[in-house]
């Protein structure tokens, strides 16, 4: 689930905080033949061990860290793994019947990765403890923990995709640097990310603070420069080795990053190193 849509979702319908339960089962206990709740969306939040929870026949990991949404009646089935016990807390909301066509998310399963986070299970606790409380106070309680808990998912999750974003583009910036020879470009430098084209420059901008295209011209002019200081390789050779076949297009590009061609470039280096 993109992070932006989520938080569009959640920042313009009108969710309401219905109820909260929790439940425990034991290591390789199975629980099917249910459904989720009519009318309610639920947010199904781990609180220890570990399980596979399927929705609508499709398998969920879950332990804390992993939060999953799902819509209303949907088939489900929940298989405590590992050695320890499963616990889990749902917290159902509701949507006016008018905004659940314009807001589709409110019907589809998917997965939210916030990564182990204590203050969203401190939140869940503090929400399940106002909800067995009676009288109104205790009600506005719960919807403004409701609310808090929406934000700190949102947060934490925004962190998460941010953290794995700037690794991931680290590994670009790395692969740039060991294939700028090669005839690159920002579509097959995102496919092979497996990245939309978009999304790659997106991401890749806010790590570098350039877009891609820009950062492999000015890491090919780099590399130019140190090849060019050295007098016996000529400039035709230098742009080979630098990725670009058309050497006139090269003396060009070079001309417009530093403001002299690469023949001039190369005079003046020579003439500072005799000077110095």
């Amino acid at each position: 689930m993109d992070i932006k849509y989520l938080i569009d979702y959640f920042a313009h319908a009108s969710v309401k905080f219905t109820d909260v339960f929790t439940k425990k089962m034991e290591p390789g206990e199975v629980d099917r033949g249910r459904t989720t709740a009519p009318e309610k969306c639920g947010l199904v939040v781990p609180l220890a061990g570990s399980a596979i929870f399927s929705f609508n026949g499709t398998p969920y990991v879950m332990e804390p860290g992993m939060i999953v949404h799902a819509g209303p009646q949907m088939p489900i089935e929940v298989k405590a793994t590992g050695h320890k016990g499963w616990e889990y807390a749902v917290v159902h909301y509701s949507l006016p019947t008018e905004e659940v066509a314009l807001f589709p998310l409110s019907e589809q399963h998917f997965l939210i990765n916030t990564g182990f986070n204590t203050q969203i299970i401190s939140h869940v606790q503090q929400l399940i403890e106002s909800y067995s409380f009676p009288g109104n106070m205790a009600i506005f309680k719960s919807k403004t923990l409701f609310m808090n808990l929406l934000e700190n998912i949102l947060l934490a999750a925004k962190m998460k995709v941010l953290d794995s974003a700037s690794e991931l583009m680290e590994q670009a910036l790395q692969y740039i640097h060991e294939n700028y020879v090669e005839q690159l470009s920002v579509s097959n430098i995102s496919k092979e990310f497996g990245i939309e084209r978009r999304r790659f420059a997106y991401l890749f901008e806010q790590h570098t603070g350039m877009n891609p295209s820009t950062y492999i011209t000015e890491y090919r002019i780099r590399r130019a420069k140190e090849l060019l200081e050295y007098d016996v390789i000529p400039v035709a050779e230098v742009a080979e080795c630098v990725g670009y076949v058309d050497c006139f297009y090269f003396s060009r590009v070079f001309k417009k990053c530093t403001g002299l061609s690469p023949s001039a470039y190369r005079k003046e280096k020579m003439e500072e190193a005799n000077y110095i």
